[in-house]
């Protein structure tokens, strides 16, 4: 199990290194197959003291006044959220590489961020808010990437079952 970004996922699948990745890029080559594990959305997460908290659908204009924290250029997070605010910037306080990171700035209140719904749960703290974004194209796919020629080892193929059986989005998830 590794915890990287997509196109770091994708590489370990394509050397063997891995037997299967969770990526939100779509990896469809002749020696990879991606299928859709499920669709997420995006949150402005910001502190409850913060002007913005109170906004119930805050609009990318309404972000640029305040200090940014960006999660890396090559995240596809920063991919997805730039789209949707272009041709409006947000000013970046701060870029790092690990939501954690994102959450304990924001909970210091060096700034806000916008993050994916599927990462919410780094965001409970009691001195959090989060708001839903409806942004148009502010939603992202999230797939599942394997190589095309090659069978799963028994313990994959046993977590690749429970991962589709409890995808989110799914009936049967249990949550």
């Amino acid at each position: 199990m590794a915890d990287v970004l997509s196109e770091a996922c994708i590489e370990r699948v394509k050397n063997g290194q891995a037997d299967f990745a969770l990526a939100a890029t779509r990896a469809d080559t002749p020696e990879l197959q991606a299928e859709r594990f499920c669709s997420d959305g995006f949150h402005l997460v910001c502190r409850a003291d913060h002007p913005l908290a109170a906004r119930r659908n805050p609009q990318p204009a309404d972000l640029a006044p305040y200090p940014f924290i960006h999660l890396s250029r090559t995240s596809s997070v920063r991919q997805y959220v730039e789209a949707a605010t272009h041709p409006q910037r947000l000013p970046a306080l701060l870029e790092v590489d690990q939501l954690a990171t994102v959450a304990g700035m924001v909970r210091a209140g060096l700034g806000i961020s916008v993050v994916p719904t599927l990462t919410l749960y780094q965001f409970g703290a009691p001195e959090l808010v989060t708001r839903p974004l409806g942004w148009p194209g502010l939603e992202r796919n999230v797939y599942l990437v394997r190589r095309r020629e090659r069978g799963l080892s028994f313990a994959a193929q046993a977590f690749y079952e429970q991962l589709m059986a409890m995808r989110p989005g799914d009936r049967r998830a249990r949550r």
